[in-house]
């Protein structure tokens, strides 16, 4: 009925959904003696998802922008590449093939063939330094990488033992080769390795499982389904006739397909047979020129990319067929959501929570769901389980804040080199449950900076800048910043007889940081820094006092 509350409409056509026999049925599996909730008809492995999507979509354009490709050339391709991996270079099930370029049509060939041979896709930072690549070759290596001219250049330096494939050489590689062979694996073998700053600040290697990818896919189609049976039943029209109103998905990938968003948007396009568009650099006239000629109807970026898209003076027009404009990455400043509602009325809004560790949301919401509970991150997926603890572990009740903890058919299977990830985990965010079960964040206990997207570590910049003798104390902070969402500020006490200006300190940061992990502000006024009995610095004091500034 259409009085019915919001919250009791979403419970209950999850329960339809999900009940035995429904296209989303649950169920249980048992994973290193643990209970693990996840699709009853979720596919086995990647392949499996890609040989539907091929059969469903041959025809359709998958790739446009400075190149333009139906699914079936680049499946074609995918195949052919398959071909060479395992015939030029012995890749087969379980072993590791790495890709390290910026997003282009050559990343989903890659991605597709890798899959193809029940490999493992190593997806390696593009954007990071010589120093962070080496280091992340050191920690998973990969017999064969797959990398555009600039990547290719940096990996003869740092990998002379590494066969490498360019992306200028893929067509004379497979014009004349033979279809790779198909290879079936467990639904529980790694699939994807991801890689996510930690508090140590090195990235770890992220193991994504099979399972996980198929649960994510599902994912999608589950919330899709969901928002459709909520539009019908909010509008009153029958559930064909929403659904028939509804175009495939189109994105424009601004997130880099190497971070857990990238893919993200590139299965929510492969689910409906949709095109993606991509861009080697962000450039927001091109950006918008690409949207408005592609009719794109998704886009999700950092803060500070939506935020220069609206400015545009013609945005209104150039932006007009997005559904869904998203800021993603990092927490939405207010005023640039009153912005997207007042530039594009049309296109909705949406909020989550994910990671990672989780190939990505665990919890969505949308719509009219949003507009009764505006600061919600959304309900649960059904194939996961979140609790809220105490600093000693204890469950807390609903309303109370604590750490937040997940178990489920998204949960990675642990960070390379590393323990098995068994039972709940820990996922560093703090946040609660409120009394219909939907999910509130309130702040990371993780000390990391999420500027523009992306992870810094505050411990990496610290030990960048204590590296050398300049500095009796670093303390790396994050400040709210209403372009990249939040900016990194670190405060320095010099050395005895050192004189630094900023510029100088930002110089010995892009001594062995990226640009983007370089501080944006040096503060020289807050000796001694703050601490606690233990000697610990106090980052939320430190924020305070810049706050007061």
């Amino acid at each position: 009925m259409p009085d019915t509350p919001i919250i009791d409409v979403v419970r209950a056509i999850e329960r339809e959904l999900t009940a035995p026999g429904a296209p989303f049925e649950t169920t249980e599996v048992e994973i290193g003696g643990h209970p693990v909730p996840t699709y009853r008809h979720g596919a086995s492995d990647l392949a499996g998802i890609l040989a539907d999507i091929e059969h469903r979509f041959a025809a359709n354009t998958l790739t446009v922008g400075t190149e333009t490709h139906s699914y079936a050339e680049v499946f074609d391709r995918a195949r052919r590449l398959a071909g060479v991996l395992h015939r030029q270079h012995g890749i087969g099930a379980g072993d590791r093939v790495g890709i390290a370029m910026a997003n282009r049509p050559a990343y989903l060939v890659a991605l597709f063939a890798v899959a193809r041979l029940g490999a493992v896709a190593v997806l390696y930072n593009s954007r990071g330094s010589t120093a962070e690549l080496a280091a992340a070759l050191a920690d998973v290596p990969s017999p064969v990488i797959v990398a555009d001219p600039p990547r290719r250049t940096l990996l003869h330096g740092i990998a002379p033992d590494t066969a490498l494939i360019g992306t200028d050489e893929l067509d004379a590689l497979t014009a004349d080769a033979a279809d790779g062979p198909a290879h079936p694996v467990p639904p529980d073998a790694e699939c994807l390795i991801l890689f996510t700053s930690g508090t140590s600040g090195r990235a770890k290697g992220v193991r994504l499982t099979h399972r996980n990818i198929g649960n994510v896919v599902l994912n999608m189609r589950f919330v899709t389904e969901c928002n459709l049976r909520i539009a019908a039943h909010r509008y009153g029209i029958a559930l064909a006739d929403i659904r028939g109103l509804m175009p495939p998905v189109s994105a424009l990938l601004i997130f880099p397909l190497f971070h857990v968003s990238g893919l993200a948007g590139l299965f929510s396009v492969l689910n409906t047979g949709g095109h993606v568009a991509t861009m080697t650099r962000w450039d927001a006239e091109t950006a918008a020129a690409l949207i408005h000629e592609h009719r794109i109807t998704l886009m999700s970026g950092p803060p500070m990319t939506v935020d220069e898209l609206l400015k545009l003076p013609d945005a209104q027009e150039k932006l007009s067929s997005l559904i869904n404009l998203t800021p993603g990455g990092q927490a939405t400043p207010p005023n640039l959501t009153a912005r997207i509602t007042a530039t594009l009325p049309a296109a909705q809004r949406s909020a989550g929570w994910g990671m990672t560790e989780t190939a990505g949301s665990v919890c969505t919401a949308g719509g009219a769901l949003l507009g009764d509970f505006p600061d919600t991150a959304g309900p649960m997926s059904p194939t996961m389980r979140v609790r809220v603890t105490d600093a000693g572990g204890a469950e807390v009740p609903a309303g109370t804040i604590g750490e937040l903890e997940l178990r489920g058919g998204l949960v990675m299977a642990g960070y390379v080199g590393a323990e098995p990830q068994h039972g709940w985990l820990r996922t560093g965010d703090l946040g609660y449950l409120d009394e219909h079960g939907l999910v509130y964040l309130v702040d990371r206990s993780k000390d990391i900076v999420i500027s523009a997207g992306e992870n810094i570590a505050c411990t990496e910049i610290e030990a960048a800048l204590m590296a050398g003798d300049a500095f009796t104390e670093v303390a790396a902070f994050g400040v709210p910043d209403e372009r990249r969402g939040e900016r990194v500020v670190v405060a320095v006490t010099p050395a005895p007889g050192r004189e630094l200006d900023a510029e100088q300190v930002r110089e010995l940061a892009r001594r062995t940081l990226p640009e983007y992990k370089v501080p944006a502000e040096v503060l020289f006024d807050q000796s001694p820094l703050p601490r606690n009995a233990t000697g610990k610095l106090l980052k939320r004091e430190l924020r305070r006092r810049y706050a007061a500034r």
